[in-house]
């Protein structure tokens, strides 16, 4: 296999830990011992941080743009931005390299048709639950979105922020995502997506007691699948 996949990450360092274990864990290979040709172009989260809080997403296209460069020019013929978030930039990314970048939104949708879902409940930053760029792509793609309600994405931003970025895992963060999970599948979501890509530290997917696509994963196998299909039609 002579193509290897281009990872954004850094967005935070615990997602991108979860990339790396799932890119291995998922990989089926010849060998006990094969591994994926993975590159990570790991950014510095704090200046991201910073310009998301200014609303300056052109700046942050940029900086996510240059690392899409750098990681084909490091040999990567398939690329994903390791953070749902930073899907709103997603377009400056494709635009800035020649070569496959898988967008999560699809990889989201994809699975909650592949559980026989409709409806999906968001969970994610509150730049994805309150800005349109992720869940009108979701709704494109035939499946509805059902949103937290202010106090929720206010706990979820918290959770996200104070706490799963900066390696803390609580259990009554865990509690309070299946609450929020169970509220809106009770508001008609027939999935709930975990769209924030370190909610997998809190919530399996396949222990939950409602159907769970845990966004991180999804994309993992997508962009697995891109790179085996790249080394068959070679």
């Amino acid at each position: 296999m002579s193509g290897r996949i281009g990872l954004i990450g850094g967005l935070s360092w615990e997602s991108t830990a979860s990339y790396y274990r799932y890119f291995n864990q998922f990989h089926v290979g010849d060998s006990p011992w094969s591994q994926p040709r993975v590159i990570v172009d790991s950014l510095d989260m704090a200046a991201i941080v910073e310009l998301q809080r200014a609303h300056d997403w052109n700046a942050t296209g940029q900086i996510l743009a240059d690392a899409a460069r750098r990681l084909v020019a490091g040999g990567a013929s398939v690329i994903g931005i390791g953070a749902n978030t930073m899907h709103r930039n997603f377009a400056e990314v494709a635009a800035a390299v020649d070569c496959e970048v898988v967008d999560i939104r699809a990889c989201v949708a994809e699975a909650v048709w592949s559980l026989g879902g409709r409806c999906v409940g968001l969970m994610g930053t509150r730049y994805v639950i309150e800005q349109d760029f992720y869940a009108r792509d979701i709704e494109e793609r035939g499946v509805e979105v059902v949103r937290p309600d202010e106090g929720q994405t206010r706990d979820l931003q918290r959770i996200i922020y104070e706490e799963l970025t900066r390696g803390v895992v609580s259990a009554l963060s865990r509690e309070r995502l299946l609450e929020i999970g169970a509220d809106l599948v009770s508001r008609g979501a027939d999935t709930v997506g975990l769209c924030c890509t370190e909610f997998g530290l809190l919530v399996d997917e396949d222990v939950a007691e409602f159907a769970v696509v845990d966004s991180t994963k999804a994309h993992v196998r997508s962009l697995l699948g891109a790179l085996e299909g790249q080394a068959t039609s070679s």
